[in-house]
């Protein structure tokens, strides 16, 4: 998949730099792969790229890969020490700027493995044809993570179809009968459905709530843990927020 084709303003001789280090590291640190790329993500505003700067993402992965060249051999084992050691130093603030970002991403993606909301809806367009029962989710995380839940929901579903809207960035990731996931640009009021109750939603309402003891109630801890951006697509919450 295609990770970052939806930067519309970002500054391709430095993504091309940066993807030519990606490369590079494929053998000696697989880590450092892992924050830049996530970092990335971390860039994607509704339309452009945001913090870090790009150039931040591209010293920190050539400094990796400089350290790693002072070995005697290319991905040797001192080579991939050298490398660990710069990926982690959190003193240098290309480094630290890269990792915040991508801990932001990564929590994001967490969050959002667990709590999304999928519900059947019937006739959505996908590769040019009409499907039936295609299981979808709406969300608007801050961060461009569709990439990363890609991997996780199409082991999940198996051979049924499925779709997660980003509303905030109109973009869907989709998977056909079990395809390999699709991210494309959404129009402007496609899929944007307003929820529907059903019985089997109405059943897990009742019990989220049967199971609520108000007497413990600590409603600062819960948005820690659940923020309210992220209330108003789960079925425990909308039809309360609404």
């Amino acid at each position: 998949m295609e990770l970052f084709n939806f930067a519309e303003n970002s500054d391709t001789s430095e993504m091309s730099a940066i993807n030519e280090l990606i490369e590079k590291l494929d053998e000696i640190s697989p880590d450092a792969q892992d924050n830049a790329s996530h970092a990335l993500l971390y860039g994607f505003s509704p339309h452009n790229f945001a913090s870090p700067p790009l150039g931040a993402i591209r010293r920190f992965l050539q400094k990796v890969c400089d350290t790693a060249e002072q070995a005697e051999e290319a991905a040797s084992e001192e080579a991939r020490y050298l490398a660990e050691q710069t990926r982690s130093d959190r003193l240098d603030p290309d480094t630290e700027q890269v990792h915040a970002a991508a801990f932001k991403v990564v929590r994001e993606f967490d969050r959002l493995r667990g709590i999304l909301r999928f519900k059947p809806v019937g006739s959505i367009p996908m590769n040019g044809a009409e499907q039936n029962c295609i299981y979808t989710a709406h969300c608007s995380p801050d961060h461009f993570v569709l990439p990363l839940l890609a991997d996780h929901f199409w082991l999940r579903f198996g051979q049924q179809s499925w779709a997660i809207i980003d509303e905030r960035r109109s973009l869907i990731l989709s998977s056909d009968s079990g395809k390999e996931p699709v991210l494309r640009r959404l129009g402007t009021k496609e899929y944007m459905q307003e929820p529907k109750s059903d019985e089997w939603e109405d059943l897990w309402r009742n019990y989220h709530h049967s199971i609520n003891n108000e007497t413990r109630s600590n409603p600062k801890l819960q948005k820690q843990f659940l923020p309210s951006r992220y209330r108003k697509y789960l079925t425990e919450f909308f039809f309360i927020l609404s």
